[in-house]
């Protein structure tokens, strides 16, 4: 045990499991990390800032120096009041004398104040490997995972069986059980090359004797590898997306990449059938020649196995994928997309909300009023139409049957196929993506308001019933579809109109087919997940400013995220001038106090400066009449502290006399409109 108070040990600690799903790995050596510095430096032993990381067996944290031990500590503890203290005579009361008992002291040692007795107690520091001891198994069970198991007997819940714990401070073992699974300082290498325990005490030492046992640890050089590697044996131009290389990444711990090919009469199928079946469903990357066409290769990374062992299985596994695509494909030749079409009223959407084909109708009709509504030409609402009937007919279809992350990209490739409107054959092939660049062509647009409509349609539908996200679960993905919404927002080139317009089309749409839904209880629902949604996208900004931006009490406001970005950078700035948040402030909160107390005031328009009886509050009106453009809303913002500050200093806002009070809350709430315009100053910190 480490026990001068001066050392600085290197703490190390390595959690090993069974093989973790490839989404779960970078999130859980996070995690750990973050967690086990939080509480680290809560209990005053943090002396550095942590390194993780992790492969699918492994979870590795290390924190280069720790304090040696707690420095000792004291604390004020308050006991009873003087009067239940102390009897008529002086005495110690048996409340007193309990107190004493628990605190482990004599009524010598208290002191008084004014009210009550009071022990400062000496609190000597513990050794840094017996409070490490303690956390560590909370902290390792209290990893939070998409999905969990339980294994055996245990009641231990994890992604994975954990099989060892390794925990070292300064050299020596940290002792504690996860369950009955005792902490140790053995470590084991890759489970077919060399899956030998061996020992480690340090982290040079674990990361020197796992990269000897076929182990790489970094994930960054996992990457490097793989990407070296997939270019070296392609034999052209290997199709490598930032997406698959991650998850290869995590799917290995020492990868190797091999180059397989399939027979050249599979290339006559639809090169996103190709391409998806290698990508997504076998983790292959495909490759291309020069010219950028595909080619019959791809190239696998292996985690385990002999070269040609493992390129024969890919070679039987992708050939039996592709032979299955042919069968349908072929099969689907023989329908057209209206065939299609009509097949999906025998797929249920939802129990209580259709068929696929009653879905189809609202998506065409939602899609062109969403056109219309954001100003579309008739040209486009009818693209509009016929992309929202389309949208979900190939659900129908043996190939997307076949591979289902297909959807989309078939219908988009049978409509061309059948000679279909190419603007909307692209918008079918993009409803599934999230915009990342500006939406500004025509084509754009299109697929923007079948993006929209998908998502609003489905709000509308579940949350409608009541079936909103809780905690961690997100069967519906509603989270994902109003993060989708403000996306496509955000890259929307021109004023986009808010979704509270377009989310009672919807909700008309299903009204119109004679569905039953609560408007009311999805509104608020929706409310709650656009907060969420906007505090996790935009987590660059203080949540004060992203609450001040969000103006939570204005629905229409909320779900207007083109306004909410635009508040956020400007509120963002505006916190940063001086006292002029304060004086923002003062307006905002006389007006909600006066509607708390149900106080009536003018309508903006109808505040009459001569009525005012305030000469400040003429100047102020004046100023809040002048005309001004949004994109110089700072300027006439700040232009408006003098006045303000000036009304508020001399004037009696909340005047005795009904008809003064009248007009100077008038020109309060006039005020407060504008700042509002914003965001609210009154949630801003600081």
């Amino acid at each position: 045990m480490v026990s001068s108070r001066f050392a600085m040990p290197e703490f190390l600690l390595e959690v090993g499991c069974e093989e973790l799903p490839a989404s779960f790995v970078e999130k859980a050596y996070t995690d750990l990390a973050a967690s086990l510095s939080k509480e680290l430096e809560g209990l005053g032993l943090k002396n550095s800032e942590p390194v993780a990381m992790g492969t699918p067996r492994r979870l590795i944290v290390s924190f280069p120096d720790l304090k040696a031990r707690q420095e000792d500590s004291t604390k004020d503890q308050r006991g009873p009041s003087l009067q239940a203290a102390f009897g008529a005579d002086g005495t110690p009361t048996g409340a007193l004398l309990g107190f004493c008992k628990s605190q482990g002291v004599s009524p010598e040692d208290l002191r008084k104040d004014e009210q009550y007795v009071w022990v400062t107690k000496h609190i000597p520091g513990r050794e840094t490997s017996e409070v490490l001891a303690e956390i560590l198994p909370k902290i390792i069970l209290g990893l939070n995972f998409e999905k969990s198991m339980r294994w055996g007997s245990s009641k231990v819940r994890f992604a994975r069986p954990i099989r060892w714990v390794l925990a070292a401070l300064g050299g020596q073992l940290v002792s504690f059980e996860v369950e009955d699974l005792p902490s140790g300082l053995t470590s084991r290498g890759h489970r077919f090359y060399a899956p030998q325990p061996f020992e480690a005490k340090t982290f040079n030492e674990l990361i020197t004797k796992l990269r000897a046992s076929f182990v790489e640890p970094d994930v960054e050089m996992r990457r490097d590898s793989i990407l070296v590697e997939t270019k070296s044996v392609a034999e052209g131009e290997p199709e490598i997306t930032e997406d698959l290389l991650d998850e290869n990444a995590f799917l290995c711990e020492w990868p190797t990449a091999i180059r397989g090919t399939f027979p050249e009469s599979f290339l006559e199928l639809p090169e996103p059938v190709l391409v998806t079946a290698m990508a997504k469903h076998e983790r292959m990357f495909p490759v291309r020649d020069k010219l950028g066409k595909l080619t019959n290769a791809f190239v696998f990374v292996r985690n385990s196995g002999e070269d040609e062992t493992v390129r024969r299985g890919c070679e039987w596994v992708l050939g039996a994928r592709f032979n299955d695509a042919r069968f349908f494909f072929e099969q689907d030749q023989k329908l057209r997309p209206n065939d299609f079409l009509e097949k999906t009223k025998d797929i249920l959407f939802q129990a209580q909300l259709g068929t696929m084909r009653q879905r189809a109708d609202r998506l065409s009709s939602l899609c062109a009023e969403i056109a219309s509504t954001a100003g579309a030409s008739s040209d486009e609402m009818d693209l509009a139409e016929l992309a929202g009937r389309f949208a979900k007919f190939d659900l129908s279809t043996g190939l997307v049957s076949e591979l289902s992350s297909l959807q989309g990209v078939i219908g988009a490739e049978y409509l061309r196929m059948s000679r279909g409107n190419e603007v909307v054959a692209s918008a079918i092939g993009r409803q599934y993506s999230v915009p990342s660049s500006p939406l500004q062509t025509g084509e754009d647009r299109i697929a923007g308001f079948l993006i929209i409509a998908d998502q609003l349609d489905k709000l509308a539908g579940y949350l409608g019933l009541g079936l909103e996200p809780t905690g961690s679960s997100d069967p519906y993905g509603l989270r994902k579809a109003v993060t989708t919404l403000i996306r496509v927002a955000e890259n929307w080139v021109g004023e986009l109109p808010s979704y509270v317009t377009l989310l009672n089309l919807a909700f008309e749409e299903y009204s119109g087919q004679g569905f039953d839904l609560d408007q009311e209880k999805a509104s608020a629902s929706l409310k709650s997940i656009f907060e969420g949604r906007y505090i996790a996208l935009f987590d660059q900004y203080p949540n004060d400013v992203i609450n001040a931006a969000m103006l939570s009490n204005d629905l229409r406001a909320l779900m207007s995220p083109q306004s909410v970005v635009f508040r956020l950078n400007l509120i963002s700035d505006l916190k940063q001038s001086g006292n002029f948040v304060q004086t923002a402030s003062r307006p905002i909160n006389i007006v909600s106090a006066a509607q708390k107390k149900g106080i009536q005031w003018a309508n903006p328009l109808d505040v009459d400066g001569s009525k005012l009886d305030s000469v400040e509050g003429a100047m102020l009106l004046k100023r809040l009449e002048a005309p001004f453009e949004m994109a110089n809303l700072k300027e006439h913002l700040l232009s408006l502290a003098d006045p303000i500050n000036a009304f508020f200093d001399n004037t009696m806002v909340l005047a005795e006399d009904e008809g003064l009070r009248f007009q100077r809350l008038g020109l309060a709430n006039a005020a407060a409109k504008q700042l509002l315009l914003a965001g609210d100053f009154t949630k801003l910190e600081g």
